[in-house]
Formats: structure tokens, sequence, C-alpha cells
């Protein structure tokens, strides 16, 4: 299935513990024209597991993505044939991380590995699809550099964009990006290419667009930072950063059952938040030591 885009996309990138469904929405708010979930396990949904089912929730104004992940072809077209996804816009497929039980496993960037097998999975994903298809890699995994290779199959399996981050499995997040390998990408295969890593600035954007990229996925620049959507576009923010902390917490208590569990997750969400602030240093301790939500929103009060 094609998928054409009429215009340049600005996306939040998939970040397991990150892109929650309450961070997607404030994202879009902020301007993302695409945000995806995190990375979901197609074996989880295979049993039902709930928390999985769970992290499919998607209430944003933006394309929805949802980035799916495991190599069991079963398990996938099981997984397709369900509703699940009814509300999606985009089935995107994790063949790029680099955590280590993941790779362990045989998922994420491991499947880099293997073209010839990895293309049974994504034709399969593709076949059982209602949904326009997209893959997100990396420039290869034990010193094998083969994502052009490995993109070439994905088109050939009928997937209808990719992208790249490019770094090697096994660099993780660590140096900079290849530069080179976006154009030499976008000219060899004829379907869209999004640039992933370390599009931070205006400068970034403008040279992903100029070498002919569709779209650009933000990821850790977007950390306790949805501003940096509007800041791209030019655009006003639509409310405050205190605002949209506040948002996205109360978001979060129509998720989260217990008010500890809410807690322990969000501290990290909030430590992003602050991280520019002036008083930032002078707090990040006593975030850590918060056990309770009223401690979380006294602090988030005292946020000018």
């Amino acid at each position: 299935m094609n998928i054409k885009f009429d215009k340049f996309i600005i996306a939040l990138a998939p970040m397991a513990g990150v892109t929650d469904f309450a961070f997607r929405e404030i994202c879009a708010d902020f301007g993302a024209d695409m945000v995806v979930t995190e990375m979901v396990s197609v074996k989880a949904l295979e049993h039902k597991n709930n928390t999985t089912i769970k992290m499919l929730r998607d209430d944003s104004k933006a394309i929805r993505c949802c980035q799916l992940f495991g190599h069991d072809t079963e398990s996938l077209q099981q997984a397709l044939t369900t509703n699940l996804f009814d509300h999606f816009d985009v089935i995107d497929f994790n063949c790029g991380c680099p955590a280590p039980k993941i790779v362990k496993n045989h998922d994420g960037s491991s499947m880099m590995k293997n073209i010839e097998e990895t293309r049974k999975v994504i034709l399969s994903l593709v076949k059982n699809s209602s949904k326009p298809v997209s893959v997100k890699f990396r420039l290869g995994i034990d010193n094998n550099i083969n994502y052009i290779e490995f993109a070439q199959m994905c088109e050939e399996c009928g997937v209808s964009f990719l992208t790249l981050h490019a770094r090697t499995k096994e660099q993780g997040y660590a140096g900079e990006v290849d530069k080179s390998a976006y154009e030499k990408l976008i000219k060899s295969v004829n379907i869209p290419v999004f640039w992933s890593g370390d599009i931070k600035t205006q400068s970034d954007l403008d040279y992903a667009k100029s070498i002919g990229c569709s779209g650009v996925m933000i990821g850790r620049a977007a950390m306790g930072n949805p501003e940096i959507f509007c800041k791209l576009k030019n655009n006003t923010p639509p409310y405050t950063k205190k605002e949209a902390i506040k948002k996205h917490l109360n978001l979060l208590k129509t998720y989260y059952k217990s008010e500890r569990t809410l807690v322990s997750y969000f501290k990290k969400h909030l430590m992003w938040y602050v991280k520019s602030m002036d008083f930032a240093t002078s707090i990040k301790l006593q975030i850590l030591q918060f056990t309770s939500l009223k401690e979380i929103e006294d602090l988030i009060e005292l946020i000018p």
C-alpha cells in the first residue's frame, strides 16, 4: 500500500518508556505531524497482555503510527487480524533497536543480520496489514553495513516508506550519525525516506530537506521538550511548558491505577521537563526522592 506525503513530515520518534499516549498527544498539540508509539511486542499482543494492549491507546490529532517488533510471522499475522490497530494510520516495524535484551531475542537491529529471513516477516506484515507499513532500521550490525540492501528488500516487499537511523547497532546512540548515508539511501530506493538521529535545529531540518528526505523523526531532542516541534515550524506554542506537564500527568492518571506506579514512572518525565530550567540542578535529587503525587503536583506549581 503506497502512501504519499503532501508535505515534509516532522514526527515524534518511537522511544521505549518515553512516547506514551499522553506525551504523543502533547507533541501533536505542539505541531508533530506524526507520532509513533513505544515499540509494541507482537508476542505480547498474541498473548493478549493487557499492559501491552493499553499501550495502543492514542487520542492525538496527528498521523498515528504504531511501532511493532517481533520476528514470529504467526504472532504478527494474528495481531494484525484484530481490530487493535483500527485507529492507527501507519504500522511501523522495528528493525533498529540496539537494546541487548531485544537483540538477544533476535528482534530489533538483529533482524538486519539475515535479510532473506527478515524478508519473510516483512512480506507477512505487508500482506496482513490494512494500513501502510514502514520500517525503521540502522546502518547495520556486527560490522556489516548493509542498510542499502536491507532497504531495497523492504521496498520489494511493498513497504510504503523507510526510516534510517544512521548509526550501527554497536554505536547505539553514541557519536554522530553518518549524514552521507541518508543521501545514498534516497538515491537507492523509490519510496520516501525519513531521517532519524540527531535532528535538533533548523539547520539540521533544512539539510534533511535539501537532500530529499520526506520527513524526520525527532527522538531524544523531544524528551521533556515538546516545544521543539513549534520551534522547527516557527509556530507559537499552544500552551506553556507548565501546562504541558500538568496535562501529561493528568492524562496518565487515567492510565495508571496505582499512585506508586504513576509517581515512579512520571519522575523521569519531570526530570526531562525541568532539565533546561534555572533551578533544575537544585531539584533533581528532590524529584528522585518523591513518593507521592502531591509532591509532584506541589513542585509543578513552583514552575514559572
